[in-house]
């Protein structure tokens, strides 16, 4: 089987644009010869970095700071849910999974009503509930004890991650269903900036 390589991003450039897909996705000159899964990974790395950036302002060993990441999470994840009609290819019930565990931790809270987003491919979603496992699995290493429950103790879907990576590594990344998976990724990514933000900013103005 012939190995399909994806072009590095040019020198460092940003993407413009409220969406970003300016640079990212509309650019020939950024992403091609790309299997989907190289392409979503490439297209998606200065959004992922800004969410990165923003969720490292919290300190994971204060209860305060661990809330707050619990809540962008929960949010983020309900609006995805919602967005793409619970359907997240191989990652639907690890969503399922993640928000009641979120539940656990947080106590319950009202879902986002239908139509706040716009609806997003299953497989953008499935790509940040199954990427986020990986995450979340480093991230655990830095907690003063070990979870027993809740969204820090859920176990990663290995088998998912593996057959989802498989089957979009079969995939090129030229076709239309193809670019409208990279452009909901990234405004997948934008809506947890979104809410890490508005739950960030109220934290430091003082609101409960």
């Amino acid at each position: 089987m012939r190995r399909i390589e994806c072009l590095p991003m040019r020198g460092g450039a940003k993407p413009t644009g409220a969406d970003g897909l300016k640079d990212i996705v509309d650019d020939p000159e950024v992403i091609r010869e790309c299997s989907l899964r190289d392409a979503l990974r490439s297209a998606t790395s200065g959004p992922h970095q800004r969410l990165d950036m923003e969720l490292s302002r919290l300190d994971l060993a204060k209860a305060g700071d661990l809330r707050a990441f619990c809540e962008v999470q929960r949010r983020g994840f309900s609006r995805l849910g919602e967005a793409c009609g619970w359907d997240a290819a191989e990652a639907s019930i690890a969503l399922r999974d993640t928000l009641q565990a979120l539940e656990h931790d947080l106590g319950p809270q009202a879902l986002p009503g239908p139509g706040l987003d716009l609806p997003l491919h299953s497989d953008a979603v499935a790509y940040l509930v199954l990427g986020s496992q990986l995450g979340t699995a480093v991230l655990r290493r830095s907690l003063p004890e070990a979870p027993q429950d809740g969204f820090f103790a859920l176990p990663g879907d290995r088998a998912a991650w593996r057959a989802f990576c498989l089957r979009l590594g079969m995939q090129t990344d030229d076709s239309p269903e193809a670019q409208r998976v990279l452009r909901d990724a990234i405004r997948a990514f934008s809506i947890f900036e979104h809410e890490a933000r508005a739950i960030l900013s109220a934290a430091t103005d003082g609101a409960p």
